[in-house]
Order: structure tokens, then C-alpha cells, then sequence
């Protein structure tokens, strides 16, 4: 069997097809979804750090910005 795949597939998404092409419990498959949830959410905490240094925020910047009033009305 040929193991490559025609692309639009980069990857991560190859290796986790084959995973499931192997089968996987519904229990596996729970704890897989987790692990990829884990993973989403490492990276997305690493990008929040990443534009937190770049643009010099602190959590009291962020505390004092999220009370104040930005909308602007409809009728201007």
C-alpha cells in the first residue's frame, strides 16, 4: 500500500489519518481529542504570550482596557 497522500493534506493531518486508519476505541478516540485539545491550547496560550510581550501588555493593562468604554454610537 502506498502511504503517501495526495496533498491538499499537510503533516499533521497525514499522521493523524493514519492513526485512525488503524481503528481506535471510543475510549482512544476520547483521549485523543483531548491530547489535540491540550496541544490547540498550548499553542494558542504561546501566540497570547507571544503578542502580550510584543505589544508590552500586562494583566493590569489588560484589567484596566476591559472596564473601559470603546463602542461608538451608530448614530455619529
Amino acid at each position: 500500500m502506498d502511504s503517501s497522500l495526495p496533498m491538499p493534506f499537510n503533516n499533521a493531518q497525514v499522521e493523524i489519518l493514519k492513526l485512525f486508519s488503524q481503528g481506535l476505541s471510543d475510549k482512544q478516540t476520547e483521549e485523543l481529542r483531548r491530547v489535540l485539545i491540550a496541544f490547540r491550547f498550548k499553542l494558542l496560550d504561546e501566540h497570547v504570550e507571544k503578542v502580550a510581550a510584543t505589544k508590552k501588555l500586562t494583566l493590569a493593562k489588560i484589567n484596566k482596557v476591559s472596564k473601559e468604554h470603546h463602542r461608538i454610537p451608530s448614530y455619529q
